[in-house]
């Protein structure tokens, strides 16, 4: 059985026919595939399937519509408690994902359904997915010179601001012959994005001046330069970047990694810029020795030598007053050889201009670096298509493979050499077998090239590696295990001393890449340095213990700090984990386990739940020893798993925290650990036991004069007081809470009472306090970046909020709390919201209640929040 959404809604039988099924069972079948298994409310389902008001008759007819779906389907749709699902087994929209093939479009996603915001982001997310599709198959067309000009232009015709469509449609007029229809194109462009108020991106731009100054389509080499064995792909706007550059400098020095196509680059640029030039001259210097360098110099530009003068002299007197280009290819390895000369004869001969490769600057007066890193993801797609179609006699990437291919690029850092050695790979590889070798890619990426340093990545790396001293290798090494970007002082804690110069020095030599704010290693060097880097090396143990002492100090409360902090842990993440999983592999659990009960605090702000609980169960498992690092990590698992829904766990993890606790006479973790078990009870409804939690931890705390924890035990049990309907008792110590928070600086905290007393007050008729309450505790969530907290305060103010507006907010906060995975559980939230949401539909009329549907479709979580501000 096959179930289809792109196009009208429908249900292939086993035979082959399409099932029928009236409108509304075939939108309620619609809802329930774009859930993608997701058990969907029978609330959900009503306001999805009549999205004005909600007719009494509704849950009779749901069931109807459920039997007549039941009927064509069978026992792929599920009934429980929480509502249906539907398991869809082969769906078309997987097969597009998976693939691209644009043939399986019949028309409009879910074409045929009058549904809500399920089937809306559904059909919104597979239209980006055709969009990006169409510009896949438009640029191997493109790479094999097959005819697009038909359906690019009709896409273009009903997407008339699509700038990537209009490149690739100018691009295709241009090889055409048609540059004034290119020209064109690049006009009504211009004229549709106007209409938004906004301007063609950069790379449009170029590509139009590009057209306009007639560009040559395929690589002509000019006078004095090699003739070009592919197309040149991509970099268009760094071409025209380095073009301009090397107009103003007459030192230009192109440097980057080994494999990244410093030397394609630089002739490409020179064949751009030949009619500006009277003479064009290529000197090769990869074969080239450090003695007589000058004498190579002169060989290459045909001067012979002259008794009685110098080889700079002699070039200089044949150059003349001449315009004249140099391409010094290759000067890393004699770079202070070739620094000599080439500023020798900038000064000997004033029409000389100069552009270099290099790993690293020559360090001559007035040079102008221009860094070149790997392709961006479109040009390296492309690249690859072109290398893969030379590899297998003309047939480029297959659709089904561009997924494959996007990866593979992302992986290989884009880079040029790597790209065409595992193109190579595919006469005897699919492309799925090399993505998934990937972690061996140093032995995968070989080829054939008469250049021996170009044989493999592994040689072209050698060529820069062999130039390092000792220490510039041994922090090389180290830096191997950072798996993203890192700063000055993790690089020196990790290198185990001051690591500003040998750093320095690997930066200058492209061996690691500086992007303003961090510093990296593209990926096939990190994997060459990982071999060097023995399995007992000290700086493994002191790159864990860097996290460890990273970590060590809890998150800020305020504002910028926590925001700060934020940022910071999420851009080394991968860093931290690799540290992580190293420490319970091969290092020291209890270094582990001490990471991933930090971390708890990311993962949960971050909706990265799931992920987190993982981490934390496999360090708890790893370190059994009765630790007070291990009763704190088992009571953030049980803050972990309460957050995902999960209140049975978080109740078993919470009461053995608990135990370990009080095992140990750690008081502090005695009330912490009773504070989260009375909210997870308070969850599970289960109200003494909650009560019995919160009072002992509120007299500890207060005995023990430990103000946070008096303020949360204060905070949390007056939530248990709520949820019963006490709101005489609750409202009083929710104040109470609030001055606790606000006397430590405790914004968080703050943050909650807040939120809670605004509750207090709605139901006490008190809207105006309730909406003061609920819009301070936004505004201080937002300035902490807690998106679960936001969705609390807005949930709150839509309680507030006339119909049509409230059930617009309820419908965007359920989207984004089910994108975050943090689901409501607080008993009495729960039946509030849901009063809410059944208040507001009854309140609006069939076109209203859609209309407020449509509006949730249309706007941001940050939209909403700033509606606040």
């Amino acid at each position: 059985m096959r179930f289809e959404v792109l196009g009208p809604v429908r249900v292939i039988t086993d035979d082959g026919s399409v099932a029928a099924l009236a409108p509304r069972p075939r939108t309620l079948l619609a809802v329930l595939i774009a859930a993608r298994g997701q058990v969907v409310s029978a609330e959900r389902l009503m306001a999805e399937l009549w999205p004005g008001e909600v007719p009494p008759s509704a849950a009779t007819a749901l069931q109807v519509h459920a039997s007549a779906v039941r009927k064509v389907v069978g026992d792929r749709l599920s009934f429980t408690s929480g509502g249906y699902a539907v398991r869809a087994g082969e769906l078309d929209a997987l097969e597009f994902e998976r693939t691209g093939d644009l043939r399986l479009w019949r028309g409009p996603a879910y074409e045929g359904t009058d549904a809500g915001p399920i089937v809306g982001a559904a059909a919104a997310r597979l239209t980006e997915q055709l969009l990006a599709a169409r510009l896949a198959w438009a640029d191997q067309q493109l790479a094999e010179g097959r005819p697009v000009l038909p359906e690019l232009s009709a896409w273009l015709v009903a997407e008339p601001a699509a700038e990537p469509l209009a490149q690739r449609l100018m691009l295709a007029l241009h090889r055409d012959g048609r540059t004034a229809d290119a020209l064109e194109v690049f006009a009504r462009t211009e004229k549709a994005l106007s209409a938004y108020e906004t301007e063609p991106r950069a790379e449009l731009v170029a590509l139009a001046a590009a057209i306009r100054r007639h560009d040559p389509t395929l690589d002509r080499p000019g006078p004095g330069l090699p003739g070009s064995r592919t197309r040149f792909i991509g970099r268009r706007a760094e071409l025209d970047r380095a073009i301009t550059l090397s107009g103003e400098a007459r030192l230009l020095t192109v440097a980057g990694p080994g494999g990244s196509g410093k030397t394609r680059f630089a002739l490409e640029l020179a064949r751009e810029v030949t009619a500006d030039y009277d003479a064009v001259h290529v000197v090769e210097l990869a074969g080239a020795g450090r003695s007589l360098l000058d004498a190579h110099f002169s060989a290459a530009l045909g001067v012979r030598d002259e008794p009685g003068t110098t080889a700079v002299a002699a070039m200089a007197r044949h150059l003349g007053d001449r315009r004249v280009l140099l391409v010094v290819d290759n000067c890393e390895h004699v770079r202070a050889e070739s620094a000599t000369v080439v500023d020798a004869l900038l000064l000997a001969a004033p029409g000389v201009r100069v552009v270099a490769t290099s790993r690293e600057p020559l360090g001559v007066v007035g040079e102008v670096m221009f860094p070149l890193g790997g392709l961006s993801s479109a040009d390296a797609v492309r690249l690859l298509d072109g290398r893969v179609a030379a590899a297998r006699g003309g047939a480029g990437l297959r659709p089904q493979e561009r997924p494959a291919a996007t990866e593979l690029c992302r992986r290989l850092d884009g880079l040029p050499l790597a790209l065409e050695l595992a193109a190579a790979r595919l006469r005897a590889l699919p492309l799925g077998e090399i993505v998934s070798r990937l972690d061996r890619r140093l032995d995968l990426l070989v080829g054939a090239s008469p250049v021996e340093r170009h044989r493999t990545m592994r040689a072209a790396i050698d060529w820069g590696y062999d130039l390092l001293d000792q220490p510039q290798q041994e922090l090389l090494a180290g830096l191997s295990q950072f798996a993203g970007g890192f700063d000055l002082a993790a690089a020196s804690h990790v290198y185990g001393a001051d690591a500003f110069d040998p750093l320095t020095q690997l930066t200058d030599r492209s061996m690691v890449e500086w992007t303003g704010e961090r510093y990296r290693l593209i990926e096939t060097i990190r994997e060459y340095a990982a071999e060097l880097l023995a399995p007992g090396d000290p700086a493994r143990r002191r790159f864990a213990g860097l996290w460890v002492e990273r970590l060590a100090a809890p998150p800020p409360p305020d504002g910028p700090a926590h925001t700060e902090w934020l940022a910071e842990v999420g851009a080394t993440h991968d860093s931290i984990v690799a540290a992580l999983d190293w420490s319970l592999t091969a290092g020291d659990p209890a270094d582990g386990l001490a990471m991933a009960a930090a971390m708890w605090w990311y993962w949960w702000v971050t909706g990265r739940m799931v992920e987190g609980r993982a981490w934390l169960g496999r360090a708890l498992g790893a370190a059994p020893e009765p630790t007070a690092l291990r009763a704190r990590a088992l009571r953030v698992a049980a803050s972990l798993a309460r957050s995902s829904g999960d209140l049975d766990e978080a109740r078993r993890l919470g009461e053995q925290g608990l135990a370990a606790f009080r095992a140990l006479g750690d008081r502090p973790g005695v009330i912490a650990a009773l504070n989260n078990l009375l909210i997870t009870a308070q969850g599970q409804a289960d109200y003494p036991a909650s009560l019995t939690f919160g009072y002992e931890a509120l007299e500890l705390a207060e005995a023990d004069g430990n103000a946070r924890m008096t303020a949360a035990a204060l905070n949390n049990t007056a939530g248990t007081l709520r949820c019963l309907d006490r709101l005489d008792e609750a409202g009083p110590m929710f104040a109470r809470a609030l001055d606790a928070f606000r006397a430590i600086n405790d914004a968080r905290g703050t943050a909650a009472a807040l939120s809670n007393l605004g509750i207090v007050a709605r139901r006490l008729a008190r809207a105006e306090a309730s909406r003061a309450y609920m819009i301070e505790a936004l505004g201080i969530y937002t300035e902490l970046a807690i998106p679960e907290g936001q969705l609390d305060a807005i949930e709150g103010l839509a309680q507030l909020a006339p119909p049509a507006e409230a059930l617009t907010l309820l419908v965007v906060a359920e989207r984004e709390r089910s994108a975050l995975g943090s689901p409501i559980f607080t008993p009495d939230e729960v039946r509030d919201r849901d009063e809410a949401e059944r208040t507001a539909r009854a309140a609006l009329s069939a076109e209203e209640a859609a209309e407020a549907y449509r509006a949730a479709s249309a706007l941001t979580w940050d939209e909403v929040v700033r509606r606040f501000e």
